[in-house]
């Protein structure tokens, strides 16, 4: 299952948001008054939710769309055929859901107007990625991480070197679970440890699909 079809994308975002050589990585004045007129008349601003918030109202729309999949879309590989809106919509659907997420993640870290700001937007959605995992919706925290893990976003070394010692520390924690190694063994093993416990998988690249119980 290919989870990264945002990729171009993100690296659209990033040929216009890249981190500047000066320290305030201000955006441009036109990328600026692109993101004003995008947003018409509300100004969200991204820091004003918790992680704690953001975790749960992820997790609230990505549970309708796990428990839509029916077991065939998985055993089928649905998903990869020409006809996978047809033979495995809810799959493709939870596909889509982890763009989402992923592309949000970094859409609004390069759009932080400040190298300050953009530091604390990062630090802020490593909170929500471990409010992810601490809900057990491994789904959101792959796409969170994932979003994190880019080029735009990792490359950005002076944002990086803005964050607590805590958050880096609890970023290579989350790293460390969701690593691709010997097929996400240390993934897949957490969630055999989980035995009855709910939560919501990761399903891409046709892994641990053995490991779901479908009810």
């Amino acid at each position: 299952m290919d989870l990264m079809n945002g990729q171009s994308s993100i690296t659209a975002l990033a040929t216009n948001a890249s981190e500047k050589s000066s320290s305030s990585e201000s955006l441009s004045d036109k990328d600026s008054a692109a993101l004003k007129k995008s947003f018409d008349a509300v100004v969200f601003d991204v820091l004003m939710v918790t992680p704690e918030e953001y975790a749960g109202q992820i997790t609230l729309m990505d549970m309708p769309v796990f428990k839509a999949i029916q077991p065939e879309e998985l055993s089928s590989c649905g998903w990869n055929k020409k006809e996978k809106y047809s033979s495995a919509p809810n799959a493709v659907a939870f596909t889509r859901r982890f763009n989402h997420v992923s592309f949000w993640v970094v859409r609004e870290i390069l759009h932080a107007q400040t190298l300050k700001i953009r530091a604390e937007v990062l630090s802020h959605y490593i909170k929500t990625a471990k409010k992810l995992y601490e809900l057990n919706n491994l789904h959101a925290l792959m796409a969170v991480v994932s979003g994190l893990q880019s080029a735009p976003i990792f490359r950005l070394t002076k944002t990086w070197a803005l964050l607590s010692r805590k958050d880096k520390t609890t970023f290579e924690k989350l790293e460390y679970v969701v690593s691709k190694e010997d097929n996400y063994i240390r993934l897949r093993d957490y969630i055999n440890s989980l035995k009855m416990t709910p939560c919501i998988p990761y399903l891409g690249k046709r892994l641990m699909i053995s490991s779901v119980l479908w009810k």
